[in-house]
């Protein structure tokens, strides 16, 4: 090829044949830490860039984003909690756990605690409408259960004495709480009732990478100090 015929084919080669590739994933928009630097989606991010993966971030309720990936509709989800009732057909888990939550039962502060975790079953949980999981607790309860749409909500039904306790981390409820909320609560036992992990899924259609995106992941994620949420 003429030297001149090449200079122009290189001018007007397309800058986008070397881009990364796009790949849409949904952000639970609301959890008990909503609205806090989330370091697992700087992880996810670095790791999707060293295989020349793009992530647009899209914030979404959580039965919205199961759905939609589920289907194919969007290419993966963020921070959905390991959970028994958690349906995860066509979509790959990326075995790397990115958050790990530790849930308090919290009650009302002039309330005596249960002395056994075990006679939880006794008491009325009340959880946040959406955010899969509560059913943990929904499912230990046999008195029943309460759902709301706020934190603020969850506190007034304990101080109103329509349910008993409801589960949640230290970190979430000095961030979601005001200060005459925290007033109104306290901690029961000596440490959490359960540590709850959250991974990254991605859709079946992307098999192929899986492998090599949980191999990125991982090494991310061992460089980072543990993010775990007590």
């Amino acid at each position: 090829m003429p030297t001149r015929l090449l200079i122009l084919s290189f001018l007007f080669t397309p800058f986008f044949i070397n881009a990364a590739a796009l790949m849409k994933v949904a952000v639970l928009d609301y959890d008990l830490d909503s609205g806090e630097d989330e370091p697992g989606l700087d992880y996810l991010v670095e790791a999707a860039a060293q295989i020349d993966i793009e992530l647009e971030l899209i914030p979404l309720p959580e039965a919205r984003a199961h759905r939609l990936v589920q289907n194919g509709e969007l290419d993966g989800e963020a921070f959905p909690y390991e959970i028994p009732t958690r349906d995860s057909s066509h979509m790959i888990k990326i075995d790397v756990p990115i958050e790990s939550s530790s849930l308090w039962i919290w009650v009302p502060h002039d309330q005596n605690c249960v002395n056994d975790p075990n006679q939880l079953s006794n008491f009325k949980p009340v959880g946040l409408n959406g955010i899969p999981y509560f059913d943990i607790f929904y499912q230990l309860s046999e008195m029943g259960f309460e759902k709301v749409s706020t934190p603020h909500i969850m506190v007034e039904m304990l101080r109103r004495g329509r349910a008993d306790y409801f589960p949640a981390t230290k970190r979430s409820i000095e961030f979601l709480l005001d200060e005459t909320d925290q007033a109104l609560i306290k901690p029961c036992f000596n440490e959490p009732f359960i540590t709850i992990t959250s991974y990254f899924y991605l859709n079946e259609k992307h098999h192929a990478i899986a492998d090599l995106f949980q191999q990125e992941l991982a090494e991310v994620v061992s460089l980072h100090p543990d993010d775990d949420d007590d």
